[in-house]
């Protein structure tokens, strides 16, 4: 129980934390992973459970855990998102709540990505 508290937790704190950055290059952590906001074309695949080729070879950089479990959350359980406010001004961007800073749009199983949950 204790386990599963401190990863909603930790998960929680990534996830408030999303779209704190407006920059359109940025690295996270120690340096090593970069992330370019300039990305187009994000996506999910929710029947094929995959990831399209840009953001598979940023999650595929070291560093980078964290960030893909706070899209699986977004993508995955959006009933949780939808009730916490993102806190960073993007509301000015359409933004309702922090599943927005992941998730921009999703029609037949493929889900659109917003590039401001990278960091």
């Amino acid at each position: 129980m204790i386990k599963r508290y401190f990863l909603f937790l930790g998960t929680l704190l990534v996830l408030l934390s999303a779209c704190s950055q407006d920059e359109s290059n940025d690295t996270i952590g120690d340096g090593s992973v970069n992330v370019d906001h300039s990305l187009q074309g994000l996506q999910y695949n929710k029947e094929e459970d995959a990831w399209s080729p840009d953001v598979a070879e940023f999650f595929s950089q070291e560093g980078t855990e964290n960030i893909r479990e706070a899209y699986e959350m977004a993508i995955h359980h959006p009933e949780v998102l939808e009730f916490m406010p993102c806190y960073c001004g993007c509301y000015e961007q359409g933004h309702e709540s922090n599943r927005d800073c992941f998730v921009d749009q999703e029609q037949n199983g493929t889900v659109d990505l917003d590039s401001m949950g990278f960091g």
